[in-house]
């Protein structure tokens, strides 16, 4: 017999090892078979029988072992996490101004102007961050530049048994809302230190307490009505009607749960500004792994991808001066686009300036399947 027969004939194979199971357990599963599908039963010798027994407590020692293993794994993670963080707070004193890195010395004197000179630490260091991945520059708007302008700071904690992680975004005082920090807290199963996908639990976000008429994820538009009749007649009044809108402030709420059809031409409108389960995880996996560990690369912009710089087609020059007219055409009807460092366009990187690009991270990161 050839091996792919001898497979085809053992690929649907029903293991006969307990003779003696309830006989209704045995009707309930013949009735499933025969819903599904037609499957040839057959039923396995006793000696090929004990050596698959066998390989089922091998396949359970393995388990043992990946049980220890990971035990060991999350002490070292929590060493060496400790050791980061470390690390982290000595780079937050930097970019907040409340430490002076030591100057080196050179032979050659390089003059300071006077008003650089005044610049406490290194200001928008975590919006530029933000805004050069070429993912999450997608969804950060022209109206959220002033918000995140305030951010100071970005750091992970995680779960004793990891089984979860919070990511909090520490906020300087500012005109938009008086939370000082706003957090995103992920759930797993089994746990983020799993090599394969972790299935995403939950994920919960932060009311943001927006000072009034700063809620930058809402439009608010304001009517006035004057009643036509009743003892109010002639009388006027103010409604102000608020319509939800783009803005990255909706990653910190909870995302929208995946919909029928129906349920999502209902709630198109409403629901199109905010983030799908899956978009939201992938967020929060780049900040943790890609943004936190590797910020100043990405302030720099040395850490976006190669590829992100920009592949240009050769154009006729007759093509490219309609391409711009068109574009100057667009830019008058259109909103003023975000300055070039936070623009979300995909584009040249020059410099501090934001990469657009897809919605997925560069470089391989894991899938996390919702429950």
């Amino acid at each position: 017999m050839s091996g792919k027969k001898f497979v085809d004939k053992f690929k649907n194979v029903k293991l006969d090892k307990q003779e003696d199971d309830d006989e209704e357990e045995n009707e309930e599963e013949e009735e499933v078979v025969e819903e599904e599908e037609d499957v040839e039963q057959i039923v396995l010798p006793p000696k090929v029988l004990k050596r698959v027994a066998e390989l089922e407590k091998l396949h359970l020692s393995l388990g043992n072992i990946d049980i220890e293993y990971k035990k060991e794994r999350a002490i070292l993670e929590k060493k060496y996490h400790i050791q980061r963080v470390v690390i982290y707070d000595q780079r937050k004193l930097i970019v907040t101004g409340e430490v002076e890195p030591e100057a080196e010395e050179s032979s050659e004197s390089v003059p300071v102007d006077g008003e650089a000179d005044t610049i406490k630490g290194i200001p928008e260091f975590w919006l530029r961050a933000l805004a050069n991945h070429p993912s999450i520059s997608e969804i950060i708007t022209e109206e959220d530049v002033p918000a995140l302008e305030s951010l100071s700071n970005i750091t992970v904690d995680y779960a004793d048994d990891y089984t979860s992680f919070t990511l909090n975004f520490h906020f300087n005082e500012n005109e938009f809302f008086t939370n000082p920090i706003l957090s995103k807290t992920y759930v797993v199963n089994p746990d983020v230190l799993d090599d394969k996908a972790p299935t995403l639990t939950s994920s919960t976000g932060t009311i943001i307490n927006w000072k009034p008429s700063k809620d930058l994820t809402v439009i608010e538009t304001k009517k006035k009505q004057k009643a036509k009749g009743g003892k109010n007649k002639g009388q006027v009044r103010t409604i102000v009607k608020t319509e939800p809108k783009n803005s990255f402030f909706h990653y910190f709420s909870d995302p929208i749960e995946p919909k029928d059809e129906e349920d999502e031409e209902e709630d198109e409108q409403k629901d199109d500004v905010k983030f799908d389960i899956e978009f939201d995880y992938d967020i929060g996996y780049i900040i943790r792994t890609d943004i936190i560990p590797d910020a100043v690369k990405w302030f720099t912009g040395e850490a976006v991808p190669e590829d992100e710089d920009g592949d240009y087609e050769e154009q006729d020059e007759d093509e490219e001066e309609e391409d711009e007219d068109e574009d100057d055409d667009e830019d008058e009807e259109e909103d003023k686009p975000l300055p070039s460092k936070h623009n979300k366009s995909k584009g040249k990187s020059t410099g501090f300036a934001s990469a657009g690009g897809s919605n997925v991270a560069p470089g391989e990161q894991p899938e996390c399947k919702q429950n």
